[in-house]
């Protein structure tokens, strides 16, 4: 278990108020699934979701519940590189998954909890991180440490993870279960919430997919998104519930 206090970030905020676009399905999207793309030069991404397929949550919802969890699979497209970064230090900016506002606010960067993704091309190997990230009255919150990382052949897996963001009073709790490549994974993390008195159910803006920071997607990236997540049926191997593993998408 990791367990993160509040400090400040050097991504910039999240545009909370950006609706998702429809547009039209990737076509390498798997059955029952929506896709997530951000084109190049955009902060935000096109949903595409198949007949029948309500796709992610998006928008203002009025009661919007305590808690998101959703299946998620970041491809090889999310290993960008910023040739032409607004500010120098661009290449490490938070990115953001899909996650709400909270406290009564739409905007999530003054309110707001999601999970933050970023390619790192100062390591060797390169390397996705993944952490938990909050906003509480503007400040941003998210770990020194990375909570999962996942490396150029594991993206390639196209392995779904399960992301979950559950309110417990003055926190947050942030979850990501599954199997890559036949490791288990199964992390969680706290950090602080802002109103630790507010109704967990109040209204909330349900964000998507989204890059920056400042900067915007120097190539296209796609993401795969189910939501609601699938439960894991009796011959899953990870378990029941929300934790364990959600299968493979790979063709």
């Amino acid at each position: 278990m990791h367990t993160v206090g509040r400090r400040l970030g050097i991504a910039t905020s999240v545009i909370a108020v950006a609706a998702a676009l429809s547009g039209f399905q990737d076509p390498d999207t798997p059955p029952g699934w929506s896709s997530y793309t951000i084109d190049q030069g955009k902060h935000g991404a096109l949903v595409g979701s198949p007949a029948g397929v309500s796709g992610p949550l998006a928008g203002w919802i009025g009661s919007g519940g305590a808690s998101r969890t959703y299946d998620f699979v970041l491809t090889p497209s999310s290993e960008y590189v910023l040739t032409s970064p607004t500010q120098p230090e661009d290449q490490f900016d938070w990115n953001k998954l899909p996650g709400f506002s909270d406290c009564g606010d739409v905007d999530l960067a003054r309110n707001g909890a999601m999970f933050g993704w970023r390619w790192r091309i100062d390591t060797s190997p390169h390397r996705l991180e993944v952490v938990p990230y909050a906003n509480a009255d503007g400040v941003h919150q998210y770990p020194d440490s990375a909570l999962v990382t996942l490396s150029h052949d594991d993206l390639a897996a196209k392995e779904p993870l399960r992301y979950s963001i559950e309110i417990d009073g003055a926190l947050y709790r942030f979850a990501i279960d599954g199997t890559v490549r036949g490791r288990a994974v199964h992390e969680s993390a706290t950090l602080p919430r802002s109103c630790p008195t507010h109704p967990t159910n109040g209204g909330k803006w349900y964000a998507g997919f989204y890059f920056g920071g400042t900067s915007t997607a120097p190539s296209q990236i796609v993401g795969y998104i189910r939501e609601p997540a699938a439960q894991p049926g009796a011959d899953d191997p990870g378990g029941t519930g929300s934790a364990g593993s959600v299968g493979s998408i790979a063709g």
